[in-house]
């Protein structure tokens, strides 16, 4: 479940290597010198394949990352917890990087009142990324180690890139939940897109989803206003990749980065034509290794990512054990694996 939802539900109740060449045909892992830091499923057949749903087919490292390299948006979506995630996340980041691009790094687990924290910190003589994570209380504030992280913000430091928030004030999230667009002025409720309905079967996938990673324990009363809030979050990281103009990286749960009704939605609908290239990291089941089989977890019939990054299993742990609606849910980027 995204992190913030399992906040707002309390609040409510209360680096690679590159791989040698080979046929693009034929299956495509990682560079043989990754070591995955998750131990559950390595065997997998899946782990270190990249999957692109569209085309049908595995592709290499350097095939995703030329596409990132060229696009103006990336959204790179994970699995909090699954530190794999995050290196993998850096090592696409540097990738843009080396394609001479100059993006604007935006994360989720930041937030506006960050932002000036962290430009006083880069104004000062040698600030190290190291540091940031102190600086912003990040071990407060339950997200993976800032050590996880620290390496986006380190190539953003060395390569003179912004680094600011994505995320919407939980305040603004509280108010849209319990007030709806009515919380908002008319100006915010079109920043984030939220006067335009979304389609039934997104609005009905959407509020399917929150039940589901509420653990069947989320009021009903409470699931339109969720998806609103959620709505606007998405809408939030659009506005935040938009405003400095292309291009832009989003580092993000996995669920902001779907194609189908994420940031991608609201960006294409705010910039028709440009280049959004999503990224989906996504662990593996031991009991699964059609990668077409994957996009039941999302309700859907095709995974709603460009490409889909399969990795090991951080824990074996059930989300739903213990969760109640006035505690904090393990954060987790799509519905359980098959459990």
């Amino acid at each position: 479940m995204n992190k913030m939802l399992s906040l707002l539900a309390a609040a409510l109740a209360v680096g690679c290597a590159s791989p040698p060449p080979h046929d693009p045909a034929s299956p495509a892992t990682v560079a043989p010198s990754m070591t995955w830091i998750s131990a559950l499923d390595r065997g997998s057949p899946l782990v270190g394949k990249i999957w692109q749903p569209a085309a049908g087919r595995m592709v290499d490292e350097q095939a995703v990352f030329a596409e990132l390299g060229r696009a103006d948006f990336v959204l790179l979506g994970e699995q909090h917890e699954n530190l794999d995630h995050h290196r993998l996340q850096a090592a696409a980041v540097a990738a843009v990087v080396r394609a001479g691009r100059k993006p604007t790094i935006t994360l989720e687990m930041l937030d506006p009142d960050d932002d000036e924290v962290i430009a006083r910190y880069r104004a000062t003589a040698h600030p190290d990324a190291a540091a940031l994570g102190a600086l912003l209380a990040w071990d407060k504030r339950g997200w993976s180690p800032w050590t996880a992280y620290q390496p986006i913000a380190a190539t953003a430091f060395e390569a003179n890139l912004p680094f600011v928030s994505a995320n919407l004030p939980s305040k603004v999230v509280r108010a849209v939940a319990h007030g709806g667009v009515a919380a908002l002025s008319p100006e915010e409720v079109t920043r984030l897109g939220l006067d335009v309905p979304f389609a039934p079967e997104l609005e009905a996938s959407l509020e399917e989803e929150l039940r589901a990673s509420h653990c069947g324990k989320l009021p009903e009363a409470m699931v339109g206003s969720m998806a609103l809030a959620q709505r606007a979050r998405d809408g939030q990281m659009a506005a935040r990749m938009l405003a400095p103009g292309t291009p832009a990286v989003l580092i993000a749960g996995g669920g902001h980065a779907r194609t189908d009704r994420g940031v991608p939605l609201r960006l294409r609908a705010a910039r028709p034509g440009a280049k959004v290239v999503s990224v989906g990291f996504m662990e593996v089941d031991a009991r699964e290794s059609d990668p077409k089989a994957y996009a039941s977890r999302y309700g859907v019939s095709t995974l709603p990512f460009d490409f889909v990054w399969f990795t090991p299993r951080a824990n074996d742990d059930d989300p739903c054990a213990g969760f109640t609606m006035g505690s904090h849910a393990p954060p987790s980027a799509s519905p359980p694996a098959g459990k």
